[in-house]
């Protein structure tokens, strides 16, 4: 698949302190303190820098679409560039303290312009460290109409990547995105379906900038609606004492207790996401032989009788 186009502009960059974050939803709406126009500087957003102190202008507040309310954020080619190898031109919320990584939920509804053809733009949904300046990940809708996401190649040699999850997106319909890590493994999803599971591309990495960005190519993107860690988990929170794992090296065995929730199902995929064991599974505690895998990096997904929970083993 072709991920890249063109040349390349100036991004800016802005450190910010790191500590706990509560949740938010931006709707982008007046009674928010959105204005129509031109959304660098409107609450803690900025758009590309082109120069010291000089940004790009046509990334703006706009009335035309919304999937709740009246306005949305509008994402579009800046005319006065040229397109670009990768997406860099667009709209950056920066967070007033870092998002911890250890339990995060980010979403937005989206609605993109039509696709198919090598004029039209990708466009990326990303979560950011600026201060080691790294993406932790992002999801990118490609101008093919593929959906792909960075992680964790799965080497086990912390090498990234961009990875086709095999999914597609529909052009001109809103749609959800949802992004959840728990520790360094990370879930996507599509209007509430998972269609990857994997490991961050930069692990132990906090959250200090979200991205809604494209490579400057035709088309345009609309958000709405973007969240926080607020709203209802897939992945529930449980309490610390609740549920534990641990991998059993002589045995070969993962061991899954939970002394609060009976245990209903498990399923195992590896790094590149593909289910490779699914079993119910009762009571509370429950022995999963996983003797047969080869060496590497694994994650379980554990339902159970109030959530589901999602982590992470190396089999060795």
């Amino acid at each position: 698949m072709n991920y890249m186009k063109k040349i390349t502009l100036l991004l800016v960059a802005m450190l910010l302190s790191i500590a706990t974050y509560s949740q938010q939803t931006i709707s982008f709406e007046s009674s928010e303190g959105f204005t129509l126009g031109d959304v660098n500087a409107q609450n803690g957003w900025v758009t590309t820098g082109t120069g010291p102190g000089t940004f790009i202008e046509n990334q703006v507040i706009s009335d035309e679409q919304s999937s709740d309310g009246t306005y949305s954020l509008k994402i579009v080619q800046e005319t006065a560039f040229a397109g670009q190898d990768s997406p860099i031109v667009g709209a950056f919320y920066n967070y007033a303290a870092a998002v911890p990584h250890m339990t995060a939920t980010l979403s937005a509804d989206m609605f993109i312009d039509t696709f198919d053809s090598a004029d039209t733009s990708d466009y990326i949904f990303g979560l950011v460290n600026l201060t080691d300046g790294v993406f932790l990940t992002y999801i990118r809708f490609t101008f093919e109409g593929n959906i792909a996401v960075l992680v964790d190649d799965g080497t086990g040699t912390g090498t990234i990547d961009i990875i086709d999850t095999e999914s597609d997106w529909t052009a001109l319909t809103w749609f959800n995105v949802r992004i959840e890590l728990n520790d360094n493994a990370i879930e996507f999803f599509i209007d509430d379906t998972s269609i990857y599971q994997g490991i961050v591309a930069t692990p132990d990495t906090d959250i200090e900038q979200v991205r809604f960005s494209h490579d400057n190519f035709l088309g345009f993107a609309h958000i709405d609606n973007f969240r926080t860690n607020d709203e209802d988990l897939s992945v529930d929170e449980f309490a610390a004492d609740s549920f534990s794992h641990f991998y059993n090296t002589d045995l070969n065995t993962l061991n899954l207790v939970s002394p609060n929730n009976v245990l209903s199902s498990v399923e195992i995929f590896d790094v590149l996401g593909k289910r490779i064991l699914s079993n119910p599974i009762s009571g509370n505690e429950a022995s999963i032989d996983v003797s047969s895998f080869k060496d590497g990096i694994y994650l379980a997904r554990v339902s159970t009788e109030t959530g589901i929970k999602t982590v992470k083993f190396i089999k060795s």
